[in-house]
């Protein structure tokens, strides 16, 4: 790596380590530094590889002490996992399994999995030209479809709440100091914020974003709100009533 693309890249880390001293910054901070991570070329100096290091140890130092939502321990895991496959760093994988116990069972068993999906293309490619022909690598979905899993297209993940919907939930003001689930920031009592119809409250804009992606309520997953996608909620309405015929 050229001297001036390594002294760019030790920028860079530098820059986000210090993104990730704050709870608005650190989960992007943490999948900049997952995408340097698996982008990471084995030219690089120690120099760059320290600067790595530090950054995901202040990732974790942040985690164990003021960010403990498994939502900034997922973002960390993550990073943790890219670290520990591309990038020499003897600690990350302390890091990972000590993230693994922190997120909830499903993040757990898809990073498990994830992890193991990782050791067998590690396997491929150290076996690559040992029996003959090239081997080529296998993508992600190639490895997953040998195991009986599909990976479903962006159109396919449950949609957002309707538009209609979304301009009709309430603001309220918030009578005790209260936390946004979404961004883990403060809701001073007082102040106004924005309700699903099951009662729970989150920032406004927090709580917007949020329903463009899901119509169900951050903190208990109500979700008895128009979908922006009809063909949705019909199709969940018929699976609900146990209609017969539905995939027939």
């Amino acid at each position: 790596m050229a001297a001036s693309a390594d002294e760019d890249l030790i920028a860079q880390i530098s820059k986000l380590k210090q993104d990730l001293k704050s709870k608005k910054s650190f989960v992007n901070a943490c999948a900049q530094l997952t995408e340097i991570s698996e982008q990471w070329s084995q030219d690089a100096s120690e120099p760059s590889v320290q600067a790595l290091r530090e950054a995901a140890k202040a990732a974790f130092t942040a985690l164990q002490t003021r960010f403990s939502n498994p939502k900034f321990w997922q973002a960390g895991l993550d990073l943790f996992l890219a670290i520990d496959f591309h990038v020499p760093i003897e600690d990350a994988g302390k890091w990972r399994d000590a993230a693994v116990e922190e997120v909830d069972d499903e993040a757990r068993e898809r990073a498990k999995e994830q992890a193991r999906l990782r050791r067998l293309q590690e396997d491929k490619m150290h076996n690559k030209g040992q029996f003959g022909d090239a081997v080529t690598p296998l993508s992600l979905g190639e490895l997953l479809a040998s195991q009986g899993i599909v990976l479903v297209e962006e159109d396919d993940r449950r949609p957002g709440m309707s538009r209609d919907a979304r301009a009709e939930l309430r603001v309220k003001t918030v009578l005790e100091e209260d936390v946004c689930v979404v961004c883990q920031e403060a809701m001073p009592a007082g102040s106004k914020a924005k309700a699903m119809p099951c009662g729970h409250l989150f920032h406004d804009e927090c709580l917007l974003s949020w329903v463009k992606k899901s119509n169900s309520c951050p903190t208990c997953r109500f979700d008895d709100m128009p979908s922006e996608k009809r063909h949705y909620d019909d199709v969940q309405r018929q699976v609900m009533q146990r209609q017969p015929g539905l995939y027939s």
